[in-house]
């Protein structure tokens, strides 16, 4: 869902650094230590867990 709005979104003029996406889904124990949220190498709970599009986009789940 996220992709197909944001495929509209930019359509309409919004820059992908104007958008923000929350991850906090991803997290469990929420100090780092799971390892459950990392994405490459990027901690949701440390780091996170809301990125600017452009940066989530690379983010390979």
């Amino acid at each position: 869902m996220i992709r197909f709005s944001m495929i509209e979104l930019v359509k309409r003029g919004l820059s992908e650094d104007n958008v923000w996406i929350s991850d906090s889904r991803r997290m469990s124990c929420g100090i780092g230590k799971c390892g459950h949220c990392r994405i490459n190498d990027k901690y949701v709970c440390i780091d996170g867990p809301v990125f600017k599009f452009s940066e989530h986009k690379t983010l390979i789940d």
